[in-house]
């Protein structure tokens, strides 16, 4: 889905969730932007995404977020808000690689889309990505160099298109009905909030964002010199380097919701579980397939 889709849901979720507090909704609604840091713009060579595909992965995983949400709990909660509406989008788009890190241990897969059962030995995916129509219908930088059987989650729905827009002017119209008794006074404290309290934040959004959309989309097609590359490139650092800036002064953590001890038996748990499960499927079908 498109950043402003993302961030204005969040907002109005924001709102919902604690009842007209405008500045905790401001920071959902921040926290939504954060996940799109990971595109493929000129901070990082385009040919390194096309290889390792870490859009919607590097920072659209539940371990990404989790952390964030320790971290400050209202942006950590924008980024929950901000996967689950990837989730709902097309291979083209590439929906999200939920569980990155982890999927990337898996090297193959057993049986792709037109029946075709591959004999290999490991840990293998079930079915492959669907490599054929992602390198026919999306970006250059998402188009896949190789087979990749990392499994990522996928919706019905296409960026840009009808529902992308419904859900945005949905959610526009939304603030303004739910604010309505109090609309211009919400307002002036939105604009407050935005522009007064969280000024680093949202310049750099809009300088990191703004100009790596427009490289992205139009100037890397065509013939720059290194100058005008360098200065791209310092526009989209100042711009991440303000949303560091505030980020460090946002830092409030939660607490712990288990402690130390009960942490400990539920890794212990799962890695032993993991390995009485391999035994278990290896024994009874020599191979492991998840």
């Amino acid at each position: 889905m498109n950043l402003h889709t993302h961030i204005i849901l969040a907002l109005a979720f924001g709102l919902i969730f604690f009842h007209n507090d405008i500045t905790l909704a401001v920071l959902v609604g921040i926290g939504a932007a954060i996940p799109d840091l990971d595109r493929e713009y000129v901070l990082t060579k385009r040919k390194i995404f096309a290889k390792y595909q870490l859009h919607r992965a590097l920072f659209h995983n539940i371990f990404f977020a989790l952390a964030v949400v320790y971290l400050n709990f209202y942006l950590g909660l924008g980024i929950f808000l901000h996967m689950a509406l990837d989730l709902l989008t097309s291979p083209t788009d590439r929906g999200v690689e939920l569980f990155f890190p982890l999927g990337r241990l898996v090297k193959n897969y057993e049986l792709d889309y037109d029946g075709n059962i591959r004999k290999s030995r490991g840990i293998m995916w079930y079915l492959e990505d669907p490599m054929r129509i992602i390198n026919k219908t999306a970006d250059p930088g998402l188009k896949e160099v190789v087979k990749m059987p990392w499994i990522r989650i996928y919706g019905p729905f296409k960026n840009s298109r009808l529902v992308d827009w419904m859900i945005f002017y949905s959610s526009f119209v939304f603030i303004q009905l739910y604010e309505l008794n109090h609309l211009a006074e919400w307002w002036k404290i939105f604009l407050y909030t935005v522009f007064v309290k969280f000024t680093f934040y949202c310049i750099g959004i809009v300088l990191f964002y703004f100009t790596g959309e427009l490289w992205r989309r139009r100037l890397q097609f065509q013939n720059l010199n290194s100058k005008l590359k360098y200065v791209i490139l310092g526009v989209m650092a100042l711009g991440l380097s303000f949303i560091l800036f505030q980020g460090i002064n946002l830092y409030s953590p939660m607490k712990p919701i288990i402690n130390f001890n009960t942490l400990v038996l539920i890794i212990v748990s799962m890695l032993v579980g993991l390995f009485l499960a391999y035994i278990h499927v290896r024994l009874r079908f020599k191979k492991v397939t998840l």
